[in-house]
């Protein structure tokens, strides 16, 4: 399943960073509404388990999470990021697996960053927070929830849409006709916001939680923070003893590094089947994109421990949560968006990557 999920991104370069700053440079919306269009189709798919609360014998829940400072702060950081390590934590998985090297330094960024997250959550978890719950249980019906919450995702579509209209004449519309394969690619947004989808609700029913990305990346920094001395197991989250266990156990026995691994395998497999395949000389890059790169990765591993997640955990795996902090994290991820597009250098990311095969920034 992981593997399909990786071959979505790729093939319908569903971006999230490059959405986010679109927006804001140009007004351009259709990565947005395509968005929120995945989030209205993993909303329908995951209410019944949810309401429900199992699948097939099994306990499953959603991303629910209090609404505080650490979540604000983090999704902010976690914005900035995005545009310097130039993608999100899905992306940075799917453009290194299609051969951009430089996502080995943001994945060492969040490692890093990560740890750090971890060492401080303490702090942030004691401060003041709100704990809305879940609109499922808001209103006497869950389905009024479902209707309410399917009302939202419309408004901030219609929302961007009208932002797009009055900054550049007209929408791009989000479904058109676009030459496609199955295997070869190109695949229009739309199919990958259905393949996305349905990805997300097998997730969901195999391990009983929505998909998650950056977990793995702590335990990953974790691990190897382990192995250089440092005492990680009386840190916060790995003082768990869930995830203290996992420290000790190989990483194929998590569910999110396994995921993490199959995506990465779903992006080479489909930017070796559509031709796009090309491996970036990382000697030949300056200095200081490296070190950009490597910084955008260790806000976003912060950002995301503060946070409670990425732009899949928390944007995606809350807002099909029925949870509000997953559009108030998409909210100050644009705002730190609008921070990180100023701090880019001046020779834009994603031009660097056109000579290595075209691969748009995510």
């Amino acid at each position: 399943m992981a593997v399909l999920l990786g071959m979505a991104l790729f093939h319908a370069k569903f971006g999230f960073a490059s959405g986010f700053r679109r927006f804001l440079l140009t007004g351009e919306s259709r990565l947005l509404r395509a968005h929120f269009l995945l989030f209205a189709l993993a909303s329908l798919l995951f209410f019944p388990f949810l309401v429900q609360g199992e699948a097939f014998g099994q306990a499953v829940q959603g991303f629910v999470v209090p609404v505080g400072l650490a979540l604000l702060v983090g999704a902010f950081l976690f914005g900035v990021g995005m545009q310097l390590g130039d993608g999100c934590a899905s992306g940075t998985l799917y453009h290194t697996g299609s051969g951009d090297t430089r996502g080995i330094l943001v994945l060492l960024g969040f490692m890093v960053g990560s740890l750090l997250g971890v060492f401080h959550l303490p702090f942030w978890q004691a401060l003041p927070a709100w704990a809305p719950g879940s609109a499922l249980t808001w209103f006497p019906s869950p389905y009024l929830g479902l209707a309410l919450w399917l009302g939202l995702l419309g408004l901030l579509y219609l929302g961007v849409a009208g932002v797009e209209r009055r900054r550049t004449g007209r929408v791009e519309p989000l479904f058109r006709k676009e030459a496609t394969h199955p295997l070869f690619g190109p695949w229009s947004l739309v199919g990958g916001a259905a393949v996305l989808a349905v990805g997300s609700l097998l997730l969901l029913l195999l391990q009983g939680r929505p998909w998650g990305v950056t977990a793995a990346f702590a335990l990953w920094g974790g691990k190897l923070a382990e192995g250089l001395g440092f005492p990680v197991v009386e840190w916060a989250l790995f003082h768990n003893p869930a995830f203290a266990e996992r420290l000790q156990e190989s990483v194929l026995k998590d569910p999110t590094s396994v995921t993490n691994f199959g995506l990465f395998l779903g992006a080479f497999l489909g930017a070796a089947l559509g031709g796009a395949l090309r491996f970036r000389d990382l000697r030949r890059i300056p200095w200081t994109t490296h070190l950009g790169v490597f910084l955008g990765g260790v806000l976003m591993g912060y950002g995301a421990r503060l946070a409670a997640g990425c732009n899949i955990g928390a944007y995606l795996g809350g807002t099909a949560s029925f949870s509000l902090h997953g559009p108030l994290w998409g909210v100050f991820a644009l705002l730190g968006t609008a921070l990180g597009v100023r701090l880019r250098p001046a020779c834009r990311l994603e031009n660097e990557r056109a000579p290595q095969g075209g691969l748009p920034s995510t």
